[in-house]
């Protein structure tokens, strides 16, 4: 059978028309698949949202496209393919109603784009980026075609909306990245400091609407760049904070109009449900405007004149000139073959290289040197250039000649490291993994043995930890955790290196477990106790999830009650992914807390938990009795727990 396609915003034009009423046919009056739609017609709807970049073929690629009916994770779709049997667009409807709630739009096989009609009335209401395309979630509640508020959008997305909202000075574009009234009270904030802040976001929308009359953003400019130094984790207690912040300073982006590139300072943003909002207006890079930093201020105020941070000035002409030269490239290389890639990627090192030369600031220029040894180690790892490794040897060399930093220093030999030991897996059999990490295991020793700070060093004991725990080595894994927690206390791996101290020590113990259940409520270890409890952290989008949960049903059917319950943590980033889970599997009556955050969550932080499924049982007096339970082993402990619990009561 057929399924009727729809547009995401309604049947308005007439084309849309004419391809609504053959699928109609085909839908409602039995016809054979064979009378569905031209492709051409397919190929004519389009997404809903601008500027995405998704394959579509010629008029003489067309003729070698096909179009057929398929099942897609259950659910029927139409799919468009290509000559090479890759997938073009996905129209699908995914609630079995014979009418289409899914229009997705590919570019080299992986979905970039989807419009989503999430309340099955023929128009769409969200809208998500994929792969290549970003990974940016909209919302449109009245359905207009416009995007009201973002469910998830990375920092460097955000930073490109500005310069999408500023080049055509669309106020509501801006104001929707904004920091909401109600997230200033969810940020647990003293109340001075939230007063401030909120001062500061009531004067952004003026200040985004003088910058747009100036019209220094032009409207054919193009986002280039995103810049900062990475983000910081402010704990709790900072300037009378109840909550730990995750935030960026200093941020600013560069936009391109022609030969001509500008920057932008964004001030600072903050990470929230999700989504990394802003506080501030956006102000091009001069000494006459500035976005002062809040979160990492004493006071939090605007300064009234301060010194513009040397890390952000506005580039000199040899340095626009060569970031247009970089802008160039990376077009090229958006749409270069694998044979290509090499020599475009030579080009953008060299120029890396020079932009990093030409640098009068330091720290500009150590970041620069960063962004180059970063990319030169990820180049290395996927073989897309096979010079990688030589230049960032050369590139360790010359800095070490040229005295730079230790910081530098140590993440360039971390970057050679990383480079080295994800090529050797890419070049090996599985046979030979075992042998691969015990060297990549000796060689992270040796580095946290010689380097006593940097970031790069907290990531490495990070990695020695989690390695160690994975090999079964408990103790082992617990010394680098303690480590890093002591060491680099103000890294963001800290809280959960101490995380993994808690649950590797906690057998024996009582641990804290409190949140909201995802249907509504509070859920509270603490007020299980008389019960045994299993705790399940789960995510939904784990392919063997399902499976887990059926066998955790049938256990909780046999024993649960009066003795024995479950406790589900889930670490999905969407709590509507993890809602519909539960919701399409009713058999799951026990209860699951959910906050924002995934693996960086506070509820995976507390217990370190860097990998899924993970099972705590907790003894009818509320302390630990396993962290290392797998879902196999859950039947016999439990009935192991529940025999002596009665045999103790006979006592």
């Amino acid at each position: 059978m057929g399924i009727l396609l729809v547009h995401p915003v309604g049947l308005s034009m007439r084309f849309r028309i004419s391809l609504a009423i053959a699928f109609f046919v085909c839908a409602f009056h039995g016809a054979a698949l064979q009378a569905a739609p031209k492709i051409e017609d397919a190929l004519k709807l389009k997404p809903v949202q601008p500027g995405i970049d998704y394959d579509t073929p010629t008029a003489e690629e067309v003729k070698a496209c096909k179009l057929a009916s398929e099942t897609i994770n259950g659910a029927t779709a139409w799919v468009v393919r290509g000559a090479d049997g890759a997938v073009l667009r996905q129209f699908t409807d995914s609630n079995k109603d014979n009418v289409v709630d899914t229009w997705s739009y590919y570019r080299g096989g992986l979905e970039v784009y989807r419009d989503a009609d999430l309340n099955f009335n023929g128009k769409a209401d969200q809208y998500r980026w994929f792969h290549t395309g970003g990974s940016r979630w909209g919302l449109d509640k009245d359905e207009d075609g416009k995007i009201d508020s973002w469910k998830s959008i990375s920092a460097e997305e955000a930073a490109e909306e500005v310069v999408a909202a500023l080049k055509t000075k669309d106020a509501r574009r801006f104001e929707r990245l904004l920091l909401a009234k109600d997230d200033v009270a969810k940020l647990g904030l003293a109340k001075d400091v939230a007063e401030k802040l909120s001062q500061r976001i009531a004067q952004a929308p003026k200040t985004f609407a003088k910058l747009a009359g100036e019209n220094k953003v032009a409207a054919n400019a193009e986002y280039s760049d995103f810049g900062g130094l990475r983000p910081g984790a402010v704990p709790a207690g900072t300037r009378g904070g109840a909550k730990d912040l995750l935030v960026y300073e200093n941020v600013y982006a560069m936009a391109i109009a022609g030969d001509k590139p500008t920057q932008l300072q964004l001030g600072s943003m903050v990470f929230m449900d999700g989504c990394w909002k802003l506080i501030d207006g956006p102000a091009t890079a001069g000494p006459d405007h500035v976005v002062a930093g809040f979160f990492y201020d004493a006071s939090g105020a605007m300064a009234e004149r301060p010194q513009m941070a040397a890390s952000i000035n506005a580039p000199s002409d040899e340095m626009q000139k060569i970031l247009e030269s970089i802008q160039q490239v990376d077009e090229k290389l958006m749409k270069a073959s694998a044979d290509q890639k090499p020599a475009l990627i030579g080009q953008r090192v060299d120029l890396l290289e020079q932009l990093a030369g030409v640098s009068k600031e330091p720290t500009e220029r150590e970041q620069w040197y960063r962004q180059l040894a970063d990319m030169l180690s990820a180049n290395v790892q996927d073989q897309s250039f096979p010079e990688g490794m030589e230049r960032l040897k050369k590139l360790e060399e010359k800095l070490t000649a040229d005295k730079a930093s230790d910081d530098l220093l140590t993440h360039l030999e971390f970057a050679r490291m990383q480079a080295a030991w994800g090529l050797s897996q890419a070049q090996h059999k599985p046979e030979e993994y075992t042998k691969i990490q015990e060297e990549w295991l000796k060689q992270l020793e040796d580095f946290v043995s010689r380097h006593k700070s940097s970031e790069d060093v907290a990531e490495a004991l990070l990695q020695l930890g989690m390695a160690s725990e994975f090999a079964g080595n408990a103790d082992q894994a617990q010394k680098w955790y303690d480590r890093l927690a002591k060491d680099f206390p103000k890294s963001p791996r800290a809280a959960k290196a101490q995380g993994a101290v808690r649950r590797l020590t906690a057998e024996g113990k009582a641990i804290p477990l409190r949140g909201q259940d995802i249907n509504g409520g509070n859920v509270d270890l603490g007020q299980y106790k008389g019960k045994v409890v299993l705790i399940h952290y789960w995510s939904a989008s784990l392919p063997g999830s399902k499976d887990d949960q059926e066998k955790l049903a049938d256990i909780y059917k046999k024993y649960g009650g009066a003795k024995f319950d479950i406790i589900g943590v889930n670490l999905d980033y969407s709590k509507e992914e993890a809602a519909d889970f539960l919701k399409a599997n009713p058999n799951l009556r026990w209860k699951n807390i959910y906050e924002p955050g995934a693996f960086d969550g506070r509820l995976a932080t507390e217990m370190g938990v860097i990998t899924v499924p993970m099972l705590v049982l907790v003894d009818d007096k509320g302390q630990v009795v396993s962290t290392t339970l797998q879902i196999p082993e859950v039947e016999g402990e439990l009935a192991k727990l529940l025999a002596a619990r009665v045999a103790n009561a006979k006592n």
